[in-house]
């Protein structure tokens, strides 16, 4: 099961790769459609792919995941051949939305039949996956488009997803898991607000995610601010993803059979090595970029091995799902509250810069003693138990 995940994971993650990162460029150049609208396709793709995790998560705990897996993979499939068959921006609109809303399905579901085994280096051999199609659909995406065919990065994202689709099909037409059997989906939904140890978990993961959203949402801006130019950008986050695909699995492995108290440890990990790389971006040397760029992808290794493993083992038989959706809305938040104060702050002058990477890496390191403090709370009421 798991290797069937990871399989597809890499064939779907370089169709998406192969597309989304130039879906601005070829709408622009190919497209002919003006910044406004190129703006609003990425919103409304960013909002449908991550805002409604929790109903996602509560459909694959009442229905079965590998069934909402199978119609995520269709409805990309179904987008990406929108994308391919015309330039209008009235079509991709719609088919922005069903690909953000199909692979929401899909990746949700995909988290949960992975929680099955509720492993470090079951969730990060999914990232490992996501990773190699990062490094590799851009490159191959660029050199298309450079040769004058946008639009068979469509065909071929779309032809990927389609195969995958059908594999989904037939791996999982047998497979018949029992619905979550609980007197109202309101209590269900809203069960794990009421939860107050993983409440206060799921807000400790926030400042994560947004350290974790860094590489994409400030370093565009923080390199540019630099004068460094497209390359070094593409270089980094290059290196971002072969790191996670040398090493996600491997730090993965090292981290199962943890304990909680151990697993919220590695969070404190992840935190310091995140508050230590945005308080190096304070410094003007080029070197301090690249080391610092280093230091959030190995706290984003981290935060990969332990975040979603432990909002498993909270989870009660027959949540996982609505539990990881949290998890999932808590990511999304930290990403737009990366994008807005990045947005916000580095805009050339030297005292947005600062306050940027200096209140970043101070949330940051405020986490990591939050982490310090909840490790040692899950540890008391073990012992008392």
């Amino acid at each position: 099961m798991h290797r069937f995940i990871a399989s597809t994971r890499v064939v779907t993650s370089f169709g998406y790769f192969l597309t989304i990162p130039l879906l601005g460029s070829i709408a622009l150049q190919a497209g002919a459609m003006a910044p406004a609208e190129v703006g609003l396709l990425i919103a409304v793709h960013t909002l449908c792919r991550r805002t409604f995790a929790v109903p996602v998560g509560l459909l694959c705990d009442r229905w079965a995941p590998e069934r909402v897996l199978v119609t995520g993979l269709l409805l990309e499939a179904a987008g990406y051949l929108v994308l391919a068959s015309s330039m209008s921006f009235p079509l991709w609109l719609v088919a922005l939305t069903v690909d953000g809303l199909g692979g929401l399905a899909y990746n949700a579901s995909s988290k949960v039949v992975l929680a099955d085994a509720a492993t470090a280096s079951a969730f990060a051999g999914f990232y490992v996956a996501t990773n190699v199609g990062a490094f590799l659909g851009p490159l191959v995406a660029a050199g298309l488009s450079a040769a004058g065919a946008p639009r068979a990065v469509f065909a071929i994202s779309a032809v990927l997803y389609v195969a995958s689709a059908v594999a989904a099909v037939v791996r999982f037409r047998r497979v018949r898991r029992p619905s979550a059997k609980v007197t109202s989906l309101w209590r269900q939904a809203l069960a794990p607000l009421a939860d107050r140890g993983f409440a206060g978990y799921c807000l400790l993961t926030v400042p994560l995610w947004f350290g974790m959203s860094l590489l994409v949402a400030a370093l565009p801006l923080e390199a540019a601010g630099r004068g460094l130019g497209y390359l070094e950008v593409g270089l980094i986050n290059a290196l971002n993803a072969l790191a996670v695909v040398l090493l996600g699995k491997r730090v993965g492995r090292r981290t199962d059979g943890h304990t909680l108290p151990q697993r919220a440890g590695t969070l404190v990990c992840s935190a310091l090595f995140m508050a230590v790389g945005c308080a190096l971006c304070i410094a003007q040397p080029y070197w301090t970029l690249y080391t610092a760029m280093a230091l959030l992808t190995a706290g984003e290794l981290a935060l990969f091995a332990a975040a979603e493993v432990i909002a498993v083992q909270l989870a009660p038989a027959g949540s996982t799902g609505v539990y990881l959706g949290y998890m999932t809305t808590a990511w999304a938040i930290g990403g737009a509250a990366a994008g807005l104060f990045a947005g916000a702050l580095l805009d050339g002058s030297a005292a947005g810069r600062l306050g940027f990477w200096l209140s970043a890496s101070l949330v940051l390191f405020a986490d990591a003693a939050g982490y310090v403090l909840l490790r040692r709370r899950i540890a008391r009421l073990q012992l008392v138990s």
